[in-house]
């Protein structure tokens, strides 16, 4: 059996906040490490510092079972909306963030970029990065991390000894879209396992929840559940977001406006005509699991800047952030 652990002898990060680059030196496991010499051969050195996971000789960015996603991605989180708040007064730009999934022909399918989504009834654009991928998500399409989402396949939010949250995953409705009415927000868990972070960053699951049917980017029956996307860009990511995953490309675009992506501006195919159809929807998850854009096998480095070439998880609270500068102690990968 696989032992996981977090070591919390290292710095405890604030929930997104930018910090001083960290060193490759708290990888240091015997007196041969490679770590002095430039990291040795550490794929993400100069990253933002966390704690250390340990998985017997894996750790950083190779860590599974005790890497999770950070509740604070979420939308409608405390840190988003103050991040929108800051955005409106330093670009006069009204936006929700978010993150989620995207599917692309990029050569990282999308990873690290961010796009501007018009969706039909909700008041904003959301300007969106996208962090994971995957075949099942469309081009025309994105799958947005909400409270209650959807736990999806890969679920690490309830119903086992190592999910994030307590409890069952009855409560938490459908596989593929969370509960499906507003008032069942309200029998979910309020808080993980281990509350304390979340607690003190002021999010529960509940509220998240609930903001998500408030904003209009979840539906309640008898509609479709999902809105439909109208237009979407490629455009510049906000520092407020890769300050949260701490993904950054280098090819980002330079203005926060950008030209429609192919298929857009959509003004007459609504989301879900076919039931099984997914074209021009906004969809929703929360399924609490590393991303794809945390794996170096799924990120280039000639795509993104050094320190930022893979997200950077959390530990099982969904705030605490691990450190990913490298994937192995020593720095000898």
């Amino acid at each position: 059996m696989r032992v996981s652990t977090i070591l919390f002898s290292a710095v405890l990060l604030p929930a997104a906040l930018p910090q001083d680059v960290g060193n490759c030196t708290v990888y240091n496991k015997t007196p041969y490490t490679e770590c002095p010499q430039n990291c040795g051969s550490c794929f993400n050195p100069g990253g933002r510092p966390g704690v250390l996971c340990q998985e017997g000789t894996t750790t950083g960015y190779l860590c599974q079972e005790s890497a999770y996603a950070c509740m604070d991605w979420t939308f409608g989180s405390m840190y988003m909306q103050e991040a929108e708040a800051r955005f409106l007064k330093d670009e006069n730009i009204s936006v929700y963030f978010g993150v989620g999934s995207f599917g692309s022909a990029d050569p990282m399918g999308g990873l690290g970029m961010c796009l501007r989504l018009t969706v039909e009834g909700v008041d904003r654009d959301l300007v969106v990065q996208s962090i994971n991928t995957g075949g099942d998500v469309q081009g025309n399409q994105f799958d947005m991390q909400v409270g209650d989402g959807g736990f999806g396949a890969n679920n690490k939010c309830a119903g086992s000894s190592n999910s994030m949250y307590p409890g069952p995953t009855t409560p938490w409705g459908d596989m593929y879209g969370g509960v499906p009415n507003r008032s069942l927000c309200d029998g979910l868990p309020r808080y993980p396992t281990i509350p304390g972070p979340m607690q003190a960053a002021g999010d529960d699951l509940i509220t998240l929840c609930q903001y998500s049917f408030d904003k209009n980017v979840r539906i309640p029956p008898p509609s479709i559940s999902n809105p439909t996307i109208r237009n979407m860009r490629r455009v510049k990511c906000p520092p407020a977001l890769t300050n949260a995953t701490w993904l950054e490309r280098m090819d980002d675009p330079e203005s926060y406006e950008g030209p429609p992506l192919p298929g857009f501006p959509n003004t007459n195919v609504a989301c879900q005509a076919m039931q099984w159809d997914l074209s021009y929807c906004l969809t929703r998850m929360m399924d609490c699991c590393k991303p794809s854009a945390a794996w170096r096998n799924n990120v280039a480095s000639n795509l993104t800047k050094p320190g930022r070439r893979v997200v950077q998880t959390c530990a099982s609270d969904g705030y605490t952030r691990i450190d990913v500068q490298c994937g192995c102690f020593d720095c000898d990968c």
